[in-house]
Parts: structure tokens; C-alpha cells; sequence
């Protein structure tokens, strides 16, 4: 296929480096490699020194590593939420791009006085009205440039070309809609369970109009956290007591499709959510449309594991 080159996607946890290799040949995109490494020790990117960071990285990669050569030079990596700051804003969409990435910083500034704006890299996808959000707001996704050049570095250690950078929710989402064509049809609830982070992902017809992190101490939460998100809320004021527009009008039989992916996810767990909510949570195959080699029919990560490997999966898959 003209334009796509050989290209691993990189999960990386607290715990673990995950990763999947997709290959082109023989006109086709083949699904090479699937596998993980544990850390010696456990990862946190916002307060280790990088030197530890690096060196653990290091060694996960090269565990992976001496297993199968690579056949790619190109990488991309998703990222754990708590490197993310994640908004939904309303926006005027007269204005011009850098208007708007100064817009952002200054709101980012107000939400976490603690970031220097100034080193943030920034995202966006623009949603217009619809009939869940009654006007047009923006998503926007911001993470420190230090934490980019971490992993350009690594990179750059072990001769890759660094492609992409995204977080951990949408990323598995570009592995499910490549996997799950009803996931682009009607209105789509994704849900994404990390350590202490729950994600939703409302999307309607493929596009994403909603998208929310929320914090949790533990995993009992996680049912309260999602009735209240699927629920209709007639009206909702911010701090001030000023209604809020754009907060979605959602009510749960309107939901079309429901997935769920994450760490460390198991079937008694989506059993009781989709008991609870009274949806049917699909727990998705990224996998599910791909070719995969011949050695992988043996491969424990790609027969019991393969939902854990969706950000990974997506990240591998994205073209642009």
C-alpha cells in the first residue's frame, strides 16, 4: 500500500511496555508481532528521574526485543492518562488556529495553575452542535513537550522514527473502529478502564462529541461513576451556579453500541457493568479484522490478551 511503512505501536504503563508490529506485504497488512515486557520495577513518568525511566524502558524493550527481530524503523507510542490534561470547551470557531491554541493555554492555566503552558503540546478536534451538546465545543488534549522528547530520545536509542504520540483511550479507539464497523454507526459509549483512571468516549456516527477522564481510588467506583454518565441530566450548573450547555444529554437506551477495553479487565467484571448499566458492554478484538502471522495462532497475548493491546493496536494502525 503506497504510503504505509512497516510500523510498531508502543503502550506504556506503569508496569509494562506493550507492543504491536504491523507489516506490509504481499498487498496485504499482516499483524507480525504482539507482546509485552514487565518493568523491574514500577513507572511513574511524572515524578521518576529520566535516567531510571530510561533504563527500565530499555530493558522491557530489549526482553521484547530478543524474542523476534523488528521488521519496522517506525513507532508510535500511547501514553498513560495522568501525563495528559484532558478539557471540553465551548469555542468560537471564527477564530484562527493560533488564537485558538492561545485560548487553550490560558484555559489550561486556570484548570492547573501547577503546568507551565508554555511547554504544552496541543491537540484538538472541534465538535459542532448536535443533539447531545447544544453548541459547538472542542476537545482539547495537552501534554508537556519533556515527555515527548523522552520518548524521541528512546527512540533515537535504538534507531526508531518516532511517528506519533497519543494517550491510551484514543488511541484503542482508532483500533476499534478499525475493527468494529458498527462502532461508527448511531450513538457509540467507548469506555476505557486504566489504573485510577476511568475514560468515556461518546461518538456519534465515528465522530467523537464527548470525551471525559475521570479520577478513582479504587475499582468499586467505577459502576456509581458510570450510571451517572449515562444518565440524562435535565440541567447541570457549574460552580457558580451558571447552567453548562455543553455537558451531553445522554440517556442509556439511546446508546446504539458499547465497548470496553483497559488493564486488567475480566469477563465477570464487564458481566456485572453491563448488568448494572443495562447495556451490553462489547469486550472488543483489536485484532478482529487483521491477518495475523502464523507464529501468533500460539501466542497467549494475542489468543487471551489481546483487548489490553487496543492503545497499542491503534496507535500501529493510525496513518496520519
Amino acid at each position: 500500500m503506497a504510503g504505509f511503512e512497516n510500523h510498531l505501536g508502543f503502550t506504556i504503563s506503569g508496569s509494562k511496555l506493550q507492543l504491536v508490529e504491523i507489516i506490509y506485504k504481499e498487498k496485504q497488512f499482516i499483524l507480525d508481532k504482539v507482546d509485552e515486557a514487565y518493568f523491574n520495577e514500577p513507572v511513574n513518568m511524572e515524578t521518576d528521574k529520566e535516567t531510571k525511566i530510561d533504563s527500565l524502558l530499555q530493558s522491557a524493550f530489549n526482553e521484547i526485543l530478543i524474542k523476534k527481530p523488528l521488521k519496522s524503523q517506525f513507532a508510535s507510542f500511547a501514553l498513560p492518562f495522568e501525563l495528559f490534561h484532558i478539557m471540553q470547551i465551548p469555542y468560537d470557531n471564527t477564530l484562527l488556529h493560533q488564537d485558538l491554541i492561545e485560548e487553550f493555554k490560558w484555559e489550561f492555566s486556570v484548570l492547573y495553575p501547577f503546568v507551565s503552558t508554555k511547554d504544552l503540546v496541543i491537540q484538538y478536534i472541534e465538535v459542532e452542535k448536535n443533539n447531545l451538546i447544544g453548541q459547538n465545543t472542542i476537545i482539547v488534549i495537552a501534554i508537556q513537550r519533556k515527555y515527548l522528547q523522552m520518548i524521541h530520545n528512546f527512540c533515537m536509542a535504538n534507531n526508531l522514527k518516532l511517528k506519533f504520540v497519543d494517550n491510551i483511550h484514543t488511541a484503542s479507539e482508532r483500533a476499534l473502529a478499525a475493527s468494529y464497523p458498527s462502532a461508527s454507526r448511531g450513538l457509540t459509549l467507548s469506555i476505557f478502564i486504566a489504573n485510577k483512571f476511568l475514560s468515556l468516549i461518546y461518538s456519534l456516527e465515528g465522530r467523537p462529541v464527548y470525551f471525559k477522564v475521570l479520577p478513582l481510588n479504587d475499582a468499586g467506583e467505577i459502576p456509581v461513576l458510570l450510571l451517572n454518565e449515562t444518565t440524562l441530566h435535565e440541567s447541570y450548573n457549574d460552580e457558580e451556579g451558571t447552567p453548562v450547555e455543553y455537558y451531553p444529554k445522554i440517556n442509556r437506551s439511546a446508546i446504539d453500541n458499547a465497548f470496553i477495553s483497559g488493564e486488567d479487565i475480566s469477563e465477570a467484571m464487564i458481566q456485572t457493568l453491563s448488568n448494572t448499566l443495562g447495556i451490553d458492554l462489547t469486550y472488543f478484538n483489536p485484532f478482529e479484522k487483521i491477518k495475523p502471522d502464523s507464529e501468533l495462532y500460539t501466542n497467549k497475548f494475542y489468543l487471551e490478551k489481546n483487548n489490553s493491546f487496543s492503545p497499542a493496536a491503534g496507535i500501529a494502525y493510525r496513518l496520519a
